[in-house]
């Protein structure tokens, strides 16, 4: 939301934000109670929104999230205000109350197509208080018709996640694919790489199940001869570093020189994702660094880590695979260096800034337009 404040705002445009955060229901009295009915209703937020288009008066509302402490309450008074909106579906909460498609069993599409009760019946959130209240807001806002009534334009991240929407009843009209974006410049210039052969491969995120740690440092002990570098926060109940193989080495949380520094000395970022991830952005700060990225045939994946372009596809949670085709990258460091040029040249032609900026004017400009010819702006 930030990069995309600073975005418009450099190409001269006026922006006003509106945010909340989780962080005030700690303050509050009952607070994880309340934020169920936040999730619905929330009679302030609502009064500071209008209160917001009153004074801003802008041309387009454009929306990141809404739970728990605006809801999608908030859109009706935006849309009966004439005003067009558009929203970033960052993940799957539209159709999926976790946002996931995922819970303890894996990958989990139940709840697609107006079935929220299996978020209860499953208990996604392994709460079951918690996996009922996000059963309920989902459903009340479908059945309201809060997003597909109000939401003029949807940005899909990827094909992918745009599929999804369309056969959860969402218009496919109404559904855009505007990836996420980074500055390719932000990086520095390629060849600010220490000196000397990239080596090692690097992973960078949560080590957890979702994240697919145990695939990577199983694949790191069927392969010995190669090394592992692992970076971010651990989820000790799920996996021991202590226990991790001589050829992984555990970084801990690293600060964004260290992660710059790592991407830039690695031969392949590796990516192991159990789950439908909207667009990691790590893929973007790899393709930066001119570093070819190895990541599932899942999901959206095949569309940003292109196989033969840019980076290698293995199939999901298979070590055996996985191991083979790393295998085949480390002998091979002349193609992994052609494939991390070209993720810079995608980078530059796909997701840069841009290209973001091109697109989503494109969009917002039309939705504006066809607003004044009906008379709305109000």
């Amino acid at each position: 939301m930030e990069k995309h404040q600073a975005l418009l705002e450099q190409h001269g445009h006026r922006v006003r934000c509106y945010t909340r955060s989780s962080a005030e229901l700690k303050k509050m009295k009952f607070g994880a109670g309340l934020a169920f009915f936040t999730a619905l209703y929330n009679p302030g937020s609502i009064r500071q929104v209008k209160q917001v288009l009153h004074e801003f008066k802008p041309d387009l509302v454009h929306i990141h999230n809404l739970y728990p402490l605006i809801s999608p309450a908030a859109l009706s008074c935006i849309h009966d205000a004439g005003i067009p909106i558009v929203m970033t579906v960052h993940n799957y909460r539209l159709v999926c109350p976790n946002g996931l498609f995922y819970n303890r069993s894996g990958i989990c599409e139940r709840c697609a197509g107006g079935r929220e009760w299996n978020c209860a019946l499953q208990n996604c959130e392994e709460s079951l208080p918690k996996s009922i209240g996000y059963a309920l807001r989902n459903g009340w806002a479908r059945v309201a018709g809060q997003y597909t009534e109000n939401v003029d334009a949807f940005l899909c991240l990827t094909a992918f996640q745009r599929d999804k929407l369309v056969a959860s009843g969402f218009p496919a009209q109404k559904c855009h694919i505007i990836p996420n974006f980074t500055d390719i410049e932000e990086a520095g210039a390629p060849d600010d790489a220490d000196s000397g052969e990239r080596n090692g491969f690097l992973f960078i995120g949560r080590l957890n199940r979702q994240k697919g740690i145990d695939i990577i440092v199983e694949t790191a002990r069927r392969c010995p001869e190669l090394s592992f570098r692992l970076a971010g926060s651990v989820d000790t109940s799920f996996i021991d570093t202590g226990s991790f193989p001589k050829n992984v080495t555990w970084l801990g949380v690293v600060g964004e020189d260290e992660k710059r520094r790592e991407l830039l000395k690695s031969r392949a970022l590796v990516f192991a994702s159990r789950s439908y991830e909207g667009f990691p952005m790590v893929f973007l700060e790899a393709m930066q660094r001119n570093l070819p990225v190895v990541a599932p045939r899942l999901a959206g994946y095949p569309e940003i880590v292109r196989e033969g372009e840019n980076g290698w596809l293995f199939r999901p949670e298979d070590p055996d695979d996985l191991a083979k085709t790393l295998r085949a990258i480390s002998a091979n460091p002349a193609e992994s260096e052609a494939f991390g040029a070209r993720g810079r040249e995608i980078l530059a032609q796909d997701y840069s800034c841009g290209v973001w900026y091109r697109d989503y004017m494109q969009v917002v400009t039309s939705l504006i337009a066809a607003k004044q010819n009906k008379g709305g702006l109000k």
